[in-house]
């Protein structure tokens, strides 16, 4: 996958330079947790922070208006935060459509009346457990198979106590796939999914779901 990098683009923090653009290439500083902050800043780079996707509605007209950045994929559905995944939309917008699926919240809008509007919602709601615990919706062509012995990770991986760990392991167990694709660089150096990598390695599974950022390169 190609994300759409604005050009010229740097990304600072504490007076440090993070990331920066360098010929459509997105260089990433080895620094874990930093990883979503990057995404988040270069999406409102690229889309904007003025407008909201889904209603229209412009804080130029509105300088209350509050515009957040919505996963159109849901995050509860396996949802990466990748600008592709990303859009502006005002905090009602964001709060109505919850953790629907595109396809769902676009059905939902077009919806005319509060009462059919309210019968949609709850007939949402009695599928949404259900979904969260099995749906996976993303674009095939978003995810390739990468074998686990070819990723480069900068952490160490042993901590089996938390709860990402404890909730890996059940929907592992559960549905025998992951809740989500980790994400990785154009040289495999894992970005996202460092408890799914450890899942793995621990229980010998040799190809993980991925998302391969071709133009995102981690430098050292």
């Amino acid at each position: 996958m190609i994300i759409e990098i604005p050009k010229g683009y740097t990304y600072m923090k504490e007076g440090n330079i993070i990331a920066f653009e360098e010929n459509g290439i997105l260089k990433m500083q080895r620094r874990h947790g930093k990883f979503d902050e990057i995404m988040y800043d270069v999406t409102y780079q690229q889309k904007g922070r003025d407008k909201c996707y889904y209603c229209g509605r412009n804080r130029n007209e509105n300088q209350l208006l509050k515009i957040t950045l919505d996963h159109i994929y849901p995050r509860s559905l396996g949802g990466p935060t990748i600008p592709p995944n990303l859009i502006p939309a005002c905090r009602k917008c964001n709060s109505l459509k919850e953790n629907m699926t595109p396809e769902q919240f676009r059905a939902y809008r077009k919806i005319k009346g509060e009462q059919q509007k309210d019968l949609f919602r709850k007939e949402y709601f009695r599928t949404k457990y259900f979904q969260e615990r099995w749906v996976h919706i993303l674009p095939e062509e978003w995810i390739s198979q990468t074998t686990i012995s070819d990723l480069l990770v900068s952490i160490d991986l042993h901590d089996t106590s938390t709860i990402k760990y404890k909730r890996t392991k059940e929907y592992y167990a559960r549905c025998q796939q992951f809740p989500s694709p980790i994400i990785i660089d154009c040289h495999g150096f894992v970005l996202d999914g460092f408890t799914i990598v450890l899942y793995a390695k621990n229980n010998r599974i040799k190809e993980i779901p991925t998302i391969v950022l071709e133009n995102v390169e981690v430098i050292f």
